[in-house]
């Protein structure tokens, strides 16, 4: 099911769904502030109350969109689930979720392509994908001496790229992946990233 864009005013909630869909279609160049008005039925005036400028419009959604993704897929982890566990949880929440979200899937790939990353990549601080909370959960592992003794960006690129590749192989080269390949492909990442000199409980 696809992640609604959830937020406490309505037409802030409106605009980014709007922003999204016409993003998804046209672009951020052919996403102009008076088609978001258009698309989301709220004046353009209450737009740039909000948001003084279509800059500050992108990477409010950029924020709003990364804050979904991460709530999703850390999601269902339980209390007794080891590190292999919920290491393998994240990986196929993040696929589950771009596969789910069509819209925000093309948004993400376009906003770390275009010059608003670019503006705002001293704010955001993040290697791939906009994902602090993985950098963090690979960074546990590293400090635990679960995985490799690595740089955690190198970690970050191999785990959340081997995702993205993933998800551009079933969108758009129409491979089938079943539950096992998937399971088969997580036991490969895993095995390039633990560290073999402690012992697995």
């Amino acid at each position: 099911m696809n992640v609604r864009l959830m937020h406490t005013n309505e037409k802030i909630a409106a605009v980014f769904a709007a922003t999204l869909k016409l993003i998804h279609t046209n672009g951020f160049h052919g996403t102009p502030m008076s088609k978001i008005a258009q698309e989301s039925e709220v004046a353009i005036g209450t737009i740039y109350h909000y948001f003084p400028s279509k800059d500050d419009l992108i990477f409010a959604l950029f924020k709003h969109c990364r804050s979904l993704l991460n709530d999703y897929i850390f999601d269902g982890i339980k209390e007794d689930f080891d590190y292999k566990a919920s290491f393998f949880h994240v990986w196929r929440n993040f696929v589950k979720f771009y596969l789910e979200n069509a819209q925000i899937f093309s948004f993400f790939e376009q906003f770390f392509s275009s010059p608003y990353y670019e503006k705002n990549k001293a704010e955001i601080q993040e290697p791939v994908g906009g994902q602090n909370k993985v950098l963090d959960f690979l960074q546990e592992g590293i400090d635990k001496k679960i995985l490799k003794q690595v740089n955690v960006h190198l970690l970050v690129a191999s785990y959340i790229g081997v995702a993205l590749s993933t998800v551009h192989n079933i969108k758009f080269k129409d491979l089938q992946f079943s539950e096992q390949n998937l399971k088969e492909l997580m036991e490969i990442i895993w095995d390039g990233a633990v560290n073999r000199n402690k012992i697995i409980n």
